[in-house]
């Protein structure tokens, strides 16, 4: 099946990157984007620009002043054009093509499998995940004050505990909370499941003043 390009028109074969000045020069106007164009393929050349950082306005329809000049930049950067040639700032299929090639690069380069969850990911150590977090003390009502590896929280109401669930990270991990600091995942909780903390906290007021908060979480070790 022959390779598309970003914009539906096939890309031949065999194409060889030019010089700088000769870039995109040879091919037909089919299936090529240039200032003043308004169509829905703009907006996905202005998708794939801001993937790679040359475009940070708002995507639409219109191949306006900037996406000509963030074209012109991904162009010189990448060796397909540059000031004096006569397509510098059109996307034909050249600079199509190596726009498809740097995302799909860039989609590998992040050692990311599909389908595996933030769980799996975070059991591996230093891999950082959103969860949510509540708080929780040794005194509140029905509590005992021991932890599941068995650390007596009333005699350490500052202890630096939270309570997970182990299938997600396992207990006597150390945990870094942004913004709250280093942890020990010493215990567990009938609600505490998935991606969930409990964290502990001296006294029921500061558990009542903490409710649920959103907070990125990262396995140390």
């Amino acid at each position: 099946m022959m390779k598309k390009t970003l914009f539906g028109t096939a890309i031949t074969a065999g194409v060889v990157f030019g010089a700088p000045q000769a870039a995109d020069a040879s091919i037909s106007d089919h299936g090529q984007l240039d200032r003043g164009d308004v169509n829905s393929s703009v907006a996905e050349l202005q998708d794939k620009l801001k993937e790679e950082g040359y475009f940070s306005g708002n995507t639409g329809s219109t191949f306006g002043p900037e996406t000509e000049s963030a074209v012109k930049d991904f162009q010189a950067d990448n060796g397909i054009s540059s000031s004096a040639g006569s397509y510098f700032g059109v996307a034909g299929p050249e600079t199509q093509g190596a726009l498809e090639g740097s995302s799909s690069e860039s989609s590998n380069d992040s050692g990311e499998v599909q389908g595996e969850s933030t769980s799996e990911s975070s059991n591996s150590g230093g891999e950082s995940m959103t969860m949510e977090a509540t708080a929780y003390t040794a005194e509140c009502a029905g509590c005992s004050g021991i932890t599941a590896t068995g650390k007596n929280l009333n005699n350490d109401r500052d202890a630096n505990v939270i309570a997970v669930d182990p299938d997600v990270i396992p207990l006597g991990s150390t945990v870094e909370v942004e913004g709250m600091g280093t942890y020990k995942a010493e215990d567990t909780g009938g609600a505490i499941n998935g991606d969930r903390i409990d964290v502990h906290v001296p006294n029921t007021s500061e558990a009542n003043s903490f409710g649920r908060q959103d907070v990125e979480v990262t396995v140390v070790d």
